[in-house]
């Protein structure tokens, strides 16, 4: 464990020191970041003119759900999609070669090789957000709402990654598999409001078949006091499943990899 930590340090600073030598982009890229920020709390307040809450959630609730999406996605930005986005130009070049040649983990080596640096402040400002509609809403949050929010935050990290994972897994197949990163943005892009706002079948498979409401909602609701213990325990055994069967799966796939040559 201290080997890969060291490693990350290496590789993120390297990344750092690289990307910083241009300041003013990075600084341009916060700002861009807030400005987005902003501009989606304000739209989204047009949902609220004619009613204090939409489907059980009000403009204060919405604006944390909202802000968990602006952190999670920003985490996927600065660090799973600079590297298993990477996949299809590994296989291509043959980089991917040379990465199983290294004696450690060829997982860890193509998921957190690289950083995205513009992309640090994303999460800091969804957390500013999410912190700002609680306010707003005027409620004290409890340990126990603040302890699951963290226990059902890492578990959406961690279904996140596994998703990724799983659908890059694909481009040891497919060379021309470039679009995949789009996937995973489409269903990170699916928890921007909470499911509860979709009905049907919609909502259905993002709760059960596409974890998307791990993501953001309920996180949110842990936050708001809506969550269970028991809740809780189902979301860490999915994170944990899918992490086992997608690293599974990457082994499987990589026995099926003849090399860049073939």
């Amino acid at each position: 464990m201290k080997r890969y930590v060291r490693l990350l340090r290496i590789f993120w600073g390297n990344a750092l020191t690289t990307e910083l030598e241009y300041r003013a982009a990075f600084w341009a890229n916060g700002f861009l970041s807030l400005f987005w920020l902003a501009w989606a709390g304000l739209g989204a307040r047009a949902y609220f003119r004619f009613a204090d809450s939409v489907r059980g959630w009000t403009y204060e609730e919405l604006l944390v759900v909202m802000g968990l999406f602006f952190a999670m996605n920003g985490l996927r930005q600065a660090v799973i999609q600079p590297n298993l986005a990477r996949m299809a130009e590994y296989i291509r070049l043959g980089t991917l070669d040379f990465l199983l040649t290294k004696p450690i983990s060829s997982q860890f080596m193509v998921s957190f090789r690289h950083v995205g640096v513009y992309n640090w402040l994303d999460p800091i400002l969804g957390l500013g957000l999410v912190v700002f509609g609680l306010v707003g809403r005027g409620q004290r949050v409890t340990l126990t709402g603040l302890a699951g929010f963290f226990v059902l935050g890492l578990a959406g990290v961690a279904i996140m990654y596994s998703l990724a994972l799983a659908v890059q897994c694909l481009a040891v197949w497919s060379i021309g598999s470039e679009g995949l990163d789009d996937v995973i943005q489409g269903m990170v892009e699916a928890g921007r409001f909470p499911v509860d706002l979709y009905r049907g079948v919609v909502k259905a498979i993002l709760t059960f078949v596409i974890p998307v409401a791990l993501l953001t909602t309920l996180p949110a609701d842990a936050l708001l006091g809506r969550s269970t213990p028991g809740l809780i325990g189902i979301a860490l055994l999915v994170a944990g499943a899918l992490l086992w069967l997608t690293s599974r799966l990457w082994i499987w796939s990589l026995r099926r990899y003849s090399g860049a040559s073939a």
